[in-house]
């Protein structure tokens, strides 16, 4: 009889020691997902931040590099006051991208730009014929005068910039004024970049 009792007593044990061991296998498992499980968010999180980063970083070039089709109106512009003349501004020049009204279309629009309306590329330094620069990013502008009509500018049709008649280059509306401001309509230029990643940003000067 005793014996049979240790023999029971002992495979009595055994069982338990496998029960122990099959929890702790569970409990290591359960811990292994939950490691992976937390290493996933983990790496997801920052490759979503490196996008988000990458996509600011692209926005900010974008930015910076609209200035181009800016300078490029400006240098358009001015070139046209020289010869031929400054009343060439009163009609539109369609292939130059210059519109002598400020009423025929959005300049924010993706109409404008996709077709709608004949736009200008950015000229200068690593710009090539497409507008595009070093970067992949293509620059174009398109220039309005702020007018109601396409005739001789006057203060009932046009912003004006009222002083004495005058010659003098375009200026960025931001620069301090000459101390005798030229009789001109103001122009409204809009450059707007395409860059990678579907980038797109506008900038808008106004110059007189």
């Amino acid at each position: 009889m005793s014996k049979r009792l240790a023999d029971f007593s002992v495979s009595t044990q055994s069982g338990r020691r496998i029960r122990q061991r099959g929890v702790v296998l569970l409990i290591t498992l359960i811990a292994l997902v939950t490691l992976a499980l937390a290493a996933l968010a983990l790496v997801r999180s920052v490759d979503t931040n490196i996008i988000v980063a990458g996509n600011v970083s692209l926005k900010q070039a974008a930015t910076l590099t609209a200035d181009n089709g800016v300078e490029s109106a400006i240098a358009w512009l001015n070139q046209i006051e020289v010869a031929p003349g400054i009343a060439h501004f009163n009609n539109d020049d369609v292939d130059d991208a210059y519109y002598a009204t400020s009423d025929d279309f959005d300049p924010l629009s993706d109409a404008t730009w996709n077709g709608g309306v004949t736009v200008a590329v950015a000229t200068g330094t690593g710009i090539d014929e497409d507008g595009r620069d070093l970067s992949g990013n293509r620059i174009r502008y398109v220039i309005q005068r702020l007018c109601s009509e396409p005739v001789a500018p006057d203060v009932n049709n046009c912003l004006i910039v009222e002083g004495e008649s005058d010659t003098s280059s375009m200026r960025v509306m931001d620069d301090p004024p000459p101390s005798e401001p030229p009789l001109s309509p103001i122009y409204r230029i809009t450059a707007r970049v395409d860059g990678p990643r579907n980038t797109v940003s506008y900038v808008q000067a106004f110059v007189y």
